[in-house]
Order: structure tokens, then sequence, then C-alpha cells
């Protein structure tokens, strides 16, 4: 297990998809995660005549289940904390959280479309954070977007539908200034052949080798 502690960002309600991947990234460091996924099942308490072995290890399941529940509303700041200690169960806190981020986004959905459109790089003062910001953006909107072969609501599955890698980068291209500095690079990036055979991470990539070589 690695030394180094993963810091976290307090969950306010505004950043889940930032805190849902640090945070499941601290209970996988803490050996954790599979008591929040469904991998690692609560056991059978075991009966009076069982061993020292199986009681040791229901003994074991119960205490790191704790550690986990403790972790993610320690994750939380104070004001939302209280919302949630009372529920028991980590995995069901865990999903508890994310139902309702994903009942908010549904509500703002189309806000999200909006916003993606409007982020500039001009805006953010970097590529790094031009992107991490399109990046939150579609993973909240992707969060509440499910398939149509998945989703019981036939309406819901009609009207949202997860955004694309290819869509991804779209964006990252559309908040690109197009002034001599870029137009070049951004006339290469939008050959329709170039943009399928890459991903986002690619793209953003060239987009900071651009911007070092810019300054």
């Amino acid at each position: 297990m690695s030394s180094t502690t993963i810091t976290i960002t307090k969950f306010n309600r505004t950043n889940y998809a930032q805190w849902a991947t640090e945070m499941a990234l601290l209970l996988e460091q803490k050996q954790l995660y599979g008591l929040i996924n469904g991998y690692n099942h609560k056991p059978e308490e075991p009966a009076a005549n069982a061993t020292t072995t199986e009681k040791a290890a229901f003994k074991d399941w119960m205490n790191r289940h704790g550690v986990a529940r403790l972790t993610i509303l320690l994750g939380m700041e104070p004001r939302i904390q209280a919302e949630y200690t009372v529920v028991d169960d980590a995995k069901t806190l865990w999903e508890k959280v994310a139902s309702a981020h994903k009942s908010k986004l549904k509500l703002n959905i189309f806000e999200i479309r909006e916003d993606l459109w409007s982020i500039k790089l001009q805006d953010c003062g970097d590529v790094d954070n031009y992107a991490s910001r399109i990046d939150r953006k579609v993973k909240d909107y992707n969060l509440c977007a499910r398939s149509s072969t998945t989703d019981t609501d036939a309406d819901t599955a009609k009207t949202i539908a997860k955004i694309s890698e290819q869509e991804h980068i779209f964006y990252l291209l559309c908040g690109i200034p197009r002034n001599n500095e870029w137009k070049v690079f951004l006339e290469l990036l939008m050959d329709q052949n170039a943009r399928m055979t890459a991903t986002p991470d690619e793209i953003v990539t060239k987009l900071v080798e651009q911007e070092a070589a810019i300054k």
C-alpha cells in the first residue's frame, strides 16, 4: 500500500464528479473500495459455535466497513454530513450521494450543454484549467445520461444520450481562440480523419504542446 495519503476536496454538492473520483481513489488506497462497489459483500454473522477464524473474519469486515463509511462522511462538508449520518451502510451511503447528484443534474442537464458551449480558453487562464472545466461538465452530463438499451424510462432514454469522445473533442476545440496563433493548428485538428482516431486526452496533450509553443 502506498505511504502517500491521498487528500480530497470535501464534497459541497457542486463538485460531485471531482469528489467521487478522489474518494474512490482514497478508498482504493485504503483497500476499502470493494465494500461500496458490491464486490466485497457482508458475510453472514457467525453463529455462537462458529470458529475463531469465522468470527475474526466477520469482525474484520465490520471494522473495515466502519472505516469506509466514516471516510466517506469525513469527505463531506459538515452541513452535508448531517444529512447522511443516518445511513448506516457504506454502500448505500455512496449510492445515495450519487443518486442525489444525478437527480439534481437531470434538472440542469440542458444548462450543462449551454455551459459547455460557453467555456472559452481565454477565460480559463491555461489549457489545463480549460480542459478540466470541460471534463467536469462532460462527466456531470454523462452521469445522468443513460443508454436506451438499459434505461427503463423510454422517454428519458430518447432524450438523454451520453456525450461521446468525439463530441467531447468538439467542445475542446470550440473554445479555442480563432486567432493567428491557433489558426493553423486548429485547421489541422479540425480535419475529421485526425479527430476520429484521437481521444480527448490526446487532444488535450496537443493543446498543451501548442500552448507551450506559443509562449
